[in-house]
């Protein structure tokens, strides 16, 4: 796989460099080495572009769950920004099918400080000084018989489902609605357990 003759050139001479060997290299050899890792890129770059609709989804589908952050990262980004709401959906879902651990910030800076930290440390999270609480959880299997992901460490607590136009994820026994931004976040309003109002809620969406 021409990929895996592109990372070992890149180790190869990040290998030289830490020894000293590099100096053993000319510029035409450097050169020959960026040529094969930009031309690496470029052929996953293609396959994401394929002119054939279905063959673009299926590439974008399989390489979003690869391993290799740099072209997981690549496919999620060019399924997130599409203009169709259809390959935008295949990439939230390519996503989720790889079981990541989703990073959740919720701006508490409007609510009771006591109140907030004594709610999202009961979910073993943390609320800094501006109040900016953070939690962390990662997605489990998907469900078919409910239509959910559930959580990983509970089969039967359904933590998000996926439609159309959004995501929605349940926190303390409440589900919260969620688009995706320009950005590739997933962006709500939450309510924190039993304290009101609903506050933001952010989702960044990356390998």
């Amino acid at each position: 796989m021409k990929l895996g003759r592109f990372f070992a050139s890149v180790l190869a001479l990040f290998t030289m460099v830490g020894s000293g060997q590099a100096q053993s290299l000319s510029a035409a050899e450097i050169a020959a080495m960026v040529d094969e890792r930009m031309g690496s890129v470029d052929e996953y770059a293609e396959l994401l572009n394929d002119p054939d609709p279905d063959r673009s989804l299926a590439a974008m589908q399989i390489m979003i769950g690869l391993e290799d952050a740099q072209i997981s990262r690549m496919a999620l980004q060019h399924g997130l920004t599409s203009t169709s709401p259809g390959v935008r959906k295949a990439a939230l879902k390519a996503y989720l099918d790889t079981g990541p651990i989703l990073n959740i910030y919720i701006d508490g800076s409007s609510l009771d400080r006591e109140n907030l930290t004594s709610a999202i440390n009961q979910q073993s999270g943390t609320v800094d000084s501006s109040g900016t609480a953070f939690l962390s959880y990662k997605v489990g299997g998907f469900d078919a018989e409910n239509g959910c992901y559930d959580f990983h460490v509970n089969a039967s607590y359904c933590l998000l489902t996926l439609s159309e136009s959004n995501v929605s994820m349940n926190l303390w026994s409440r589900w919260t609605s969620m688009t995706l931004n320009a950005e590739g976040n997933l962006v709500g309003m939450l309510q924190v357990a039993n304290i009101r109002p609903s506050v933001p809620v952010t989702v960044p969406v990356k390998p």
